[in-house]
């Protein structure tokens, strides 16, 4: 009769059989696995008659906040610029013939002028003024990182300036 069931029903049937033997095996195995799985390794020094020891209390941990000075690089300041006298001559034309002949005889024979008008001169000097202030302003900004980033040993402004200057006389003799 096996013959003529077909493999997959030969094959359901057999692992029926099988569980009717496990099936009681598995009631009480695998709820006893699962606790010792569960419980892990943590029950056994009990199971064994060993006391659980309880580790020692951490030690105590001190938390020490310590200022360290940073040391804050302070360039020197660039050098003094050095500028060139410039010339002007006011021509008008009551006085062009003798300002020409003035210019011929600085230039060696030619004669060749740059102009600016009273108002193109005005701008100039309007400019050369906001040079100033801004240079200025940039310097008191200098001034007031230098003393606020300064250390314990550090100096003032008006000290800076003058070890400044030495430093700049220094680079300039060399």
């Amino acid at each position: 009769m096996q013959n003529s069931i077909p493999f997959s029903a030969h094959h359901s049937i057999r692992v029926a059989q099988i569980f009717r033997v496990v099936n009681p095996l598995t009631k009480r195995f695998v709820p006893a696995m699962l606790l010792l799985l569960l419980s892990g390794c943590t029950s056994l020094p009990n199971f064994f008659g060993e006391d659980k020891k309880t580790p020692p209390p951490p030690a105590e941990v001190k938390v020490v906040t310590k200022p360290i000075p940073l040391r804050i690089y302070q360039p020197p300041l660039p050098e003094e610029i050095s500028l060139e006298n410039v010339d002007f001559f006011v021509i008008t034309k009551d006085n062009f013939d003798e300002q020409s002949k003035r210019i011929e005889t600085m230039l060696g024979g030619d004669f060749v002028v740059m102009a600016l008008t009273p108002q193109g001169y005005e701008n100039m000097a309007y400019n050369l003024q906001e040079i100033r202030r801004y240079i200025r302003q940039q310097k008191e900004i200098i001034l007031y990182y230098r003393e606020a980033t300064k250390s314990e040993e550090g100096t003032t402004a008006e000290e800076w300036l003058d070890k400044n200057d030495k430093v700049v006389d220094k680079q300039q003799n060399q």
